[in-house]
């Protein structure tokens, strides 16, 4: 069995050694700021929905709303939101589709 290498902590100024890219310390505090999944808006609304769609898309009949292709049953999928209205769902779709969306988002602007 491989052994995990150990590394440099990622946050810069940060000498700890650890098997993870971020020391325990600075995890903590990524965590703390991202916030919790209800709080990113991924509440008990959101885990419903996904466990309402999960027997279609483990039987393979679901295609992924944003690329169009389906998702096959051993593929992991995310329940996708609208891109200019979080509060729609659009449905399952590909976890690169989906996450893919952050990088084409625009930037907003400073005060507007």
């Amino acid at each position: 069995m491989a052994r995990a290498r150990m590394r440099v902590c990622s946050v810069a100024g940060c000498a700890r050694i650890q098997r993870e890219p971020q020391c325990a310390e600075h995890r903590r505090e990524h965590e703390h700021r991202r916030g919790s999944s209800t709080a990113r808006g991924y509440g008990q609304t959101h885990r419903n929905r996904r466990e309402a769609w999960r027997p279609a898309v483990e039987a393979g009949t679901v295609q992924c709303w944003r690329c169009n292709r389906p998702i096959l049953p051993e593929q992991q999928w995310d329940l996708g939101h609208d891109d200019h209205d979080r509060t729609r769902y659009r449905g399952p779709e590909h976890i690169a589709c989906n996450r893919a969306t952050a990088s084409r988002r625009p930037t907003p602007t400073p005060g507007g």
